[in-house]
């Protein structure tokens, strides 16, 4: 009996130690991850064991950056951090000579970790200096559970039929959304940009996510065509139509991961979103597919294009044009009017890309080319190139001066009733006062708000004079003073990073001030400061460049903290994180 327990007791602890020996070593390869804000830094394996939790990522840059993490790096479960100790071919916070991107763009590197315990399954990789962060991160090799309803579930995916004719009707297009897998401690930045003839905005419509996941977007349309919904790094792209409502449902994890370099051939060509209502078959295979609309999409293309001759750029631009054409001829799973729809966005953007180098080549004929993401721009290098006014250019430029014009004024002056008196096209001159009423709506409800204040510094105003005069107004109060531009997308991640922090210092007496100079154009900037509470200058080229040469401003977005008695406090290049500026700023209020 004795000799049967001792053998029991014995196969128990060999049973115990295999069980140990199992997850003292446990690899997940290209894991799967729910989002992320950052294209930086992708995880190729973690190995788990008792030791340590080992990272393998690639680092990306440009060639010759250098390659530097912070030490604040970590990964954090729901209940604690698990600290950076070591790293490989990468200096923490610049103490050893690092390495440096190599012409490739990108670089192997290793993290190292404190181990993490068998219980946790899913963790975040937080790097709190730049403020970017991998959500979810799975550690059991299977994708993040999102809850799909069983109607959606049972949908099947439906070749899209033909194209509608292209016919100019102005009217609005009503977007209603639900990002599945979304939770609010998650730093997600939303924008919506759609093709618009009147004004391309760079800067796009910030759009507000509830804490269910839920939004809600409504815009104006001179005629159906393309929209771009951008999701942290990841972007899916739209056919919308005036005056028809659509809902989408976005599975958040699979779309975040069709915009991974590591994962995107596995999710690329999975379905990302489910839509009812306006042009919904062609909206899901936009969704599903994955071939892009224009050559720019593609990662890394302006540092592969940049040291390439005039000759090597236009062989380049139409290779991958007609390798694109040839992959959907030939692909039978695609429907009629995403075929049609692909490949006249790929034409028109190979046209403009080589337009924007020299003269551009070619020219298209069929009125369907008006769904081009980059139509308005086609016909500006057509008039430029060719000398030829062709489609609705004429109108067209008429009414985006006219529009232009009313975003600076507010008003409309007797030469743009004029102007607008000559536009051949009765859908246009509808669109200019819808599109202007919007303007005006929005200015009133800025106004009845006090969300954001248009400031003027006389051109007078030159060398020291400059940022007394524009931090006199708020002596006895801390101020932070951004410097940003509306092309500048890190300064976009941290105005949303920013407004966080906006509101847990709503009871402190705190000003934000917001500079750009001239690279902004104007057009944009007053769009886009709608959304950014807060006194915003736009400055003249000599004061810009004096301001950033003088405060050591070498990069965007760059801010000053200055405290109550009007002293510079703290500078920093580069977004310094919500926790430093909080810090700062309740010192500069003492």
């Amino acid at each position: 009996m004795k000799k049967y327990v001792w053998l029991v007791c014995l196969m128990c602890c060999i049973s115990m130690m295999a069980q140990a020996g199992n997850y003292r070593k446990r690899e997940v390869t290209h894991p799967c991850f729910v989002t992320a804000n950052t294209s930086k830094i992708e995880i190729k394996k973690i190995i788990l064991t008792d030791e340590q939790t080992q990272v393998d990522a690639v680092l990306y840059g440009k060639p010759g950056e250098v390659a530097v993490i912070s030490s604040n790096t970590c990964l954090r479960s729901a209940e604690q951090e698990f600290p950076l100790r070591e790293a490989g071919n990468v200096s923490i916070d610049g103490k050893t000579v690092p390495e440096r991107i190599p012409d490739s763009g990108k670089m192997d590197i290793i993290l190292s970790f404190a181990p993490i315990p068998q219980g946790v399954h899913a963790v975040d990789f937080v790097e709190k200096e730049e403020g970017w962060t991998i959500y979810g991160v799975q550690l059991t090799g299977v994708e993040p559970y999102v809850y799909l309803p069983s109607f959606l579930q049972t949908r099947r995916l439906e070749q899209s039929r033909a194209l509608p004719e292209p016919q100019l009707k102005a009217g609005k297009s009503i977007i209603n959304g639900y990002i599945l897998g979304y939770h609010p401690d998650m730093d997600l930045d939303v924008v919506f940009r759609h093709s618009d003839w009147l004004l391309y905005n760079q800067w796009g419509q910030t759009v507000r996510v509830r804490q269910d996941g839920s939004f809600h977007i409504e815009t104006d349309l001179l005629l159906a065509g393309g929209a771009h919904l951008q999701i942290n790094k990841a972007q899916l792209d739209l056919f919308l139509v005036p005056g028809e409502e659509m809902t989408v449902y976005i599975h958040l994890p699979k779309l975040s991961m069709s915009a991974s370099r590591l994962l995107k051939d596995k999710y690329g060509q999975e379905q990302k979103a489910w839509f009812d209502g306006g042009a919904s078959a062609l909206n899901a295979e936009l969704a599903t597919w994955g071939y892009p609309l224009s050559m720019n999409e593609e990662p890394g293309f302006e540092d592969l294009t940049s040291r390439l001759s005039a000759n090597e750029y236009a062989k380049y631009v139409k290779h991958h044009y007609a390798k694109y054409e040839k992959a959907l001829q030939h692909d039978e799973k695609v429907g009629e009017a995403y075929r049609q729809y692909v490949l006249l966005n790929l034409k028109m953007n190979e046209l403009v890309t080589l337009g924007a180098k020299g003269e551009m080549p070619g020219i298209v004929k069929s009125p369907y080319f008006r769904y081009g993401y980059d139509y308005t721009t086609y016909l500006e290098y057509m008039e430029r190139d060719k000398g030829q006014t062709v489609d609705l250019w004429d109108d067209v430029k008429k009414a985006r001066t006219v529009y232009e014009h009313f975003v600076k004024e507010r008003k409309f002056s007797s030469d743009d009733k004029k102007l607008m008196k000559s536009i051949s096209q009765p859908e246009i001159l509808k669109y200019i006062k819808t599109k202007t009423k919007t303007l005006e709506e929005k200015a009133l409800l800025a106004e009845s708000s006090e969300t954001y204040v248009v400031a003027e510094l006389d051109e007078s105003v030159s060398g020291a004079d400059i940022l007394p005069a524009i931090i006199a107004p708020y002596k006895g109060q801390a101020v932070l003073v951004d410097f940003w531009a509306t092309w500048c997308g890190p300064c976009r991640k941290s105005m949303s990073a920013i407004r966080g922090l906006k509101k847990k210092l709503e009871p402190k007496d705190v000003v934000y001030i917001y500079l750009t100079g001239p690279s902004s154009p104007e057009t944009d900037w007053k769009t886009a400061i709608t959304d950014i509470n807060g006194v915003h200058y736009r400055l003249t080229k000599a004061q810009w460049e004096y301001l950033c040469k003088t405060y050591g401003i070498t990069g965007i977005p760059g801010y000053l903290v200055i405290s109550y008695d009007g002293k510079l406090q703290d500078k920093y290049v580069g977004f310094p994180g919500t926790d430093a500026l909080m810090k700062d700023l309740l010192r500069a209020g003492e």
